[in-house]
């Protein structure tokens, strides 16, 4: 298994450089991680900041943004106040969620981090990566765009930069319209 897991990253690595970011995303989707099309595998986990527990589930109804990351990861640091900007785009119409998952680290780390950069959207720990496994996230960051009904429209295995982030966003908001 980790060495088909090893074939495929190698093979999205190589047609990123060959083809551009898109292709990397788009070369990477067929095997790895949940399915678009699909519902978004439900999650309870705790809250960094409140130590309150929130579930995937209690989010139905509005466009979810679920992003894997960690504080020790550059791209994740580099992605952030895009990530930040769009929460506080929508956040008067409060449609739009977006959940960080920090990957394995402590609540006061994270906490840092999250006053570092003025981060208002809910952040949660997977400590042990059990939901990082069940998403099937080869790597940080990685970033799945949900639609109000809990089903996954677009995903991006690596920073949002660029048109990833508002496309991703207009994806899960169109839900299953064409």
């Amino acid at each position: 298994m980790k060495t088909r897991i090893g074939r495929l990253l190698r093979a999205c690595a190589l047609a990123g450089v060959v083809l551009g970011t898109g292709a990397l995303v788009s070369a990477c989707s067929a095997e790895a991680g949940a399915e678009i099309g699909q519902r978004a595998p439900d999650f309870s986990l705790v809250r960094a900041d409140t130590g309150e527990t929130l579930s995937l589930s209690d989010l139905r109804g509005k466009t979810v943004i679920v992003n894997f990351w960690a504080t020790w990861c550059p791209p994740c640091r580099a992605e952030m106040p895009d990530l930040q900007g769009a929460y506080d785009e929508r956040l008067a119409a409060g449609d739009l969620v977006i959940l960080g998952v920090n990957e394995e680290e402590g609540a006061e780390q994270v906490q840092r981090f999250i006053a570092e950069f003025g981060l208002t959207f809910p952040v949660v720990l997977d400590k042990d990566a059990a939901v990082r496994r069940r998403y099937n996230v080869p790597g940080l960051p990685a970033t799945f765009f949900i639609d109000r009904d809990g089903i996954i429209r677009a995903r991006s295995y690596g920073p949002v930069f660029g048109n990833l982030l508002p496309d991703g966003i207009a994806a899960a908001d169109r839900g299953g319209e064409s």
